[in-house]
């Protein structure tokens, strides 16, 4: 890890925010890695809780199946818990989305004296809508494949580690359909929010991948 990148990152939550689909997962889990910086991802932690069977993966379960936004308050408990961990800089995937989440995280920043920005991957609903309904997941690894875009070599078989590939129960296309509907209405909210606060960048996130990562890479690289 490049010692200068660990520097301008240090102590700072880095929020990637957009709609489903827009990549925010991929982008985080590469940018992680190339800055030493850890990854929450709200959607990871409640996937883990449903699957674990937790009081709050059952609260947050019926949420999911319908592809409706799961209530602030167990979010917001799931990813502070997460931060609780985590030293020197992080990067969040899918939190906040809305703009109460948004400002319990900015107290909790404030109370550890960390500073924040915003990434925000903008893309249109028909693309979103293309890359989502495609998508398959790995069961055992979590591995990302697309039927048209990224196919795997043996067709339901993961590359990496042999699993079995699957389709979301919200990547089917009514619930796909639902869940961007319901981040227009609720969560872009927060792109206002953070444009007032002069915290966030807007990129394009339906570009060639390593052209994103090239975007998202000189925007953490030239913080002041």
């Amino acid at each position: 890890m490049n010692s200068n990148k660990e520097c301008v990152l240090k102590n700072r939550a880095v929020v990637f925010f957009g709609p489903p689909g827009v990549g925010k997962g991929t982008i985080t889990t590469r940018m992680a890695k190339e800055f030493g910086c850890r990854t929450i991802s709200s959607g990871d932690l409640l996937r883990e809780n449903v699957k674990g069977g937790t009081d709050l993966g059952s609260q947050a379960k019926k949420f999911m199946d319908v592809g409706v936004l799961v209530p602030d308050q167990l979010v917001t408990r799931m990813v502070m818990a997460g931060m609780e961990k985590t030293d020197g800089c992080v990067f969040l995937d899918g939190f906040p989305r809305t703009i109460v989440q948004a400002e319990e995280l900015a107290a909790y920043l404030k109370k550890r004296n960390w500073e924040l920005l915003v990434i925000d991957l903008e893309a249109d609903d028909r693309f979103l809508l293309a890359r989502l309904t495609n998508r398959l997941i790995c069961r055992d690894c979590g591995a990302i494949y697309h039927r048209i875009n990224l196919t795997p070599k043996k067709e339901g078989v993961c590359d990496v580690c042999g699993g079995g590939l699957y389709q979301r129960a919200d990547d089917h296309p009514d619930v796909v359909a639902t869940r961007l509907s319901v981040y227009h209405q609720q969560s872009a909210p927060l792109r206002d929010y953070y444009q007032k606060l002069d915290l966030m960048a807007t990129l394009r996130g339906d570009t060639l991948l390593d052209e994103t990562l090239a975007a998202v890479r000189k925007v953490l690289t030239n913080i002041q």
